[in-house]
């Protein structure tokens, strides 16, 4: 049992190219130290004393490089010297015991490993791949007779070592690779259903953080439709009651997508919360630059940053600050203007990039009886359909017109409908939001 742990073990440390790399070369290392002594021992009996002492070079050589392995970051060097030794021994074992011993199987093979053991520089790889292959052509394509004097039947022996051995070390290396690809695929499928479930898991947790009761609000008519591009979303909308009565309303859009951008929007739906109630006396724009340091200084070194629009409601008026977002549509029941608002031109900057310079500016409007307020996040209007068409700014302007007398939860369907029936069969690019409030 223990035995079966540690070579697991083993095998999941395998999914590194750095230790693929390093098995490989201690593999071909050991195995030509091996070959190199019995060769050495074999010229010594059939009184090749050239070859025999040559081969006390390649064992030097070979030594060395077992040395090096376990203590290198990189295998190109020891590599190139094994190569060189390579390249030298089949010259002298041609001119010695002829072409037909077939030494130079070994320059094939070490044309096929640089992609292994070179790791990621591929552009090396190819290099030495190309020179190997060339050279292999090369010395097949002559036919040097033995200057020794063997005989054939050893001569042949020898190239069937040659080829056994070149044979082995790649079919070695072969079931290494298909032994990775397939604890690889059983990994991964063996947790898939377990991060799906953590994924689904993670999306129930965050819908029920952000729901909220809206229908029981005086004075507003209040719908939303969110639906994020994987099981996390990225956009987070918030309203701020005082029980029936609604303060305000925001929606923000954190950078990224997935659980790491979901999990920010949890954390800053609190800072954003205690910001606007603590500080009931300052303009909007005031409590956004203090929600900007909050947001810097809690996520710490997390990367992630948000646009956003901030909203607060007063009787016959609304205070808005952008930060950075798509600008939302405003509506004036009396004079039936349907339009994009107009944003200041001093409002600089998104929230929570550190040392980025950022200015913030309430706007004020009037907000009447019948009037609307729609936000909405950038996915709406850069989803794309099957021609890569943008649904954009005019079509979500005009979805929004010809509904605007309907209640805010049929125009928030219509809306939804609209933008799907546009995209078609393709998937949408980004997190969805949309909010209307009506008054």
């Amino acid at each position: 049992m223990q035995f079966k742990k540690r070579i697991d073990n083993g095998l999941n440390s395998l999914t590194s190219s750095y230790q693929r790399a390093k098995l490989v070369s201690l593999f071909v290392t050991i195995c030509s130290l091996i070959y190199h002594t019995g060769i050495c021992i074999f010229f010594f009996a059939i009184h090749v004393k050239q070859m025999f002492y040559y081969n006390f070079i390649s064992l030097s050589v070979f030594l060395l490089i077992l040395f090096l392995v376990p203590r290198l970051k990189s295998y190109i060097l020891p590599y190139m010297i094994a190569f060189a030794e390579i390249v030298m021994h089949q010259v002298l074992a041609d001119y010695f015991l002829g072409s037909y011993s077939s030494f130079h199987s070994f320059i094939l093979l070490l044309g096929l490993l640089p992609f292994i053991i070179f790791e990621n520089k591929k552009k090396y790889a190819f290099s030495v791949t190309i020179v190997s292959s060339l050279t292999y052509i090369y010395f097949s394509c002559r036919n040097i007779q033995p200057y020794a004097q063997i005989s054939p039947g050893i001569i042949f022996a020898i190239r069937c070592v040659n080829i056994s051995l070149t044979v082995f070390i790649i079919v070695f290396v072969i079931l290494i690779y298909t032994r990775v690809v397939y604890r690889i695929e059983y990994y991964l499928q063996s947790h898939s259903e377990s991060l799906e479930n953590e994924i689904k898991m993670a999306a129930v947790i965050q819908q029920s953080f952000f729901r909220q009761e809206v229908d029981d609000i005086k004075k507003y008519e209040v719908a939303y439709f969110s639906r994020p591009m994987v099981g996390v979303s990225g956009d987070l909308y918030d309203f701020y009651k005082s029980g029936e009565k609604l303060d305000g309303l925001g929606i923000f859009d954190v950078s990224g997508h997935g659980i790491s951008s979901g999990l920010v929007t949890m954390l800053v739906k609190n800072i954003i919360h205690q910001e606007f109630y603590n500080e009931k006396d300052s303009e909007l724009w005031e409590i956004v630059n203090k929600i900007n340091d909050r947001v810097i200084e809690e996520k710490g070194e997390i990367q992630n940053y948000l646009t956003g629009v901030l909203v607060r409601l007063f009787d016959d008026k609304l205070e808005l600050v952008d930060a950075g977002h798509p600008a939302p549509i405003l509506y004036k029941k009396k004079t039936g203007e349907c339009k994009y608002v107009e944003l200041g031109k001093k409002s600089v900057g998104v929230i929570g990039i550190a040392g980025f310079p950022v200015f913030y500016e309430s706007l004020f409007y009037d907000f009447e009886d019948g009037d609307e307020l729609i936000l909405f996040s950038d996915g709406v209007i850069d989803i794309q359909n099957e021609k890569e068409e943008y649904f954009g700014k005019e079509r979500l302007l005009e979805a929004v017109r010809v509904n605007i007398e309907k209640t805010a939860a049929e125009q928030v369907g219509f809306i939804a409908n609209n933008i799907y029936s546009f995209c078609g069969t393709r998937e949408q690019n980004d997190d969805l939001t949309i909010i209307v409030l009506k008054k």
